[in-house]
């Protein structure tokens, strides 16, 4: 029998799935920040950089708390643990791995001054961090995809819609990572005041990276598409993956407008949308996700609210 999936569901899980990519968009675009502020020389893209790597290591460290808590039920075993919580090999690796990223990036970002003429070595510690980080979540999302999706391929092959799904999640954890940012700015703006200057540029930086990977996210459909051949089938995805492209294309529209703004603090209003926004993407391209994996397996694995909807009209 096919597991339900609400639109409670829906929400509770969109917000737990953005904050697990944030933990890898926001130290990413931190890393992306810095490099291209070094090959731009340009000073304010630094202190943008810096200001999101202060919100990516605290983003690190609270998925290093959480793994440290499901890797002590994993070896203490309470009742009826989740699934595959039970597996403490697989939280042993993921423990290292989320200690190795918190190293690493904590040594990225408190050694941020010492390093500035030693720019390659600092680019070198958040590269490594970074892809500790993305390793850490393909393994989560991998787990996931075995154990609810009842998919059988334990490596998915280039021919699995895995890839693209998990292409997809780390481009709209980009997007939403500099969103985020975007609010860390505004709410540390009284603490960290760099001037208005800086703060004209910044929001209007990290804008341009939300709004770069936001409208790079839809490529990856096509590439979903290519992989499920004449499998595919609209007629429960028609509804979700509409309103993921309105919801993209109303992101795009506000970051815009953010960019384009003479004084973008300004739109603060604008720009704590963002992320609401972006949470909605990833509560219709989860739904879409779970009807692929239907669409691919003998029987439906899970029945979306997105099934009920024809009903109610």
């Amino acid at each position: 029998m096919a597991l339900e999936f609400s639109i409670y569901d829906a929400l509770v899980t969109a917000i737990a799935v953005m904050l697990l990519g944030c933990s890898f968009g926001i130290p990413a675009v931190a890393f992306l920040s810095e490099l291209t502020g070094i090959i731009r020389q340009k000073v304010f893209m630094d202190k943008f950089a810096k200001q999101a790597a202060r919100l990516g290591l605290l983003f690190i460290y609270s998925i290093l708390l959480g793994v440290a808590g499901a890797w002590t039920i994993s070896i203490y075993y309470f009742d009826n643990p989740g699934p595959w919580i039970k597996y403490d090999t697989f939280w042993n690796f993921n423990l290292y791995l989320c200690l190795l990223a918190a190293g690493l990036f904590s040594l990225y970002f408190f050694l941020w001054d010492k390093l500035k003429k030693i720019k390659s070595f600092h680019l070198f510690l958040g590269a490594l961090a970074v892809l500790s980080v993305k390793i850490f979540l393909i393994l989560l999302f991998w787990a996931f995809y075995r154990e609810l999706m009842v998919i059988p391929e334990v490596i998915p092959g280039l021919d699995s819609i895995f890839l693209p799904i998990l292409t997809q999640i780390f481009i709209i954890s980009l997007s939403g990572g500099a969103a985020l940012t975007l609010v860390y700015l505004l709410a540390r703006r009284n603490r960290d005041d760099f001037g208005r200057d800086y703060y004209r540029f910044a929001l209007g930086f990290g804008a341009k990276w939300a709004l770069f990977f936001t409208l790079a996210s839809p490529l990856t459909c096509v590439w979903l598409y290519l992989v499920m051949d004449n499998g595919f089938d609209f007629t429960y995805t028609a509804v979700p993956g509409a309103i993921y492209a309105f919801a993209v294309i109303l992101t795009a529209l506000v970051l815009w407008r953010i960019i384009k703004s003479d004084q973008p603090l300004r739109n603060k209003v604008a720009i704590t949308l963002c992320p609401v926004l972006i949470w909605i993407v990833f509560i219709f391209r989860l739904v879409s996700y779970l009807e692929f994996a239907n669409m691919i397996s003998e029987e439906p694995v899970m029945h979306t609210f997105v099934r009920d909807w024809p009903v109610l009209f």
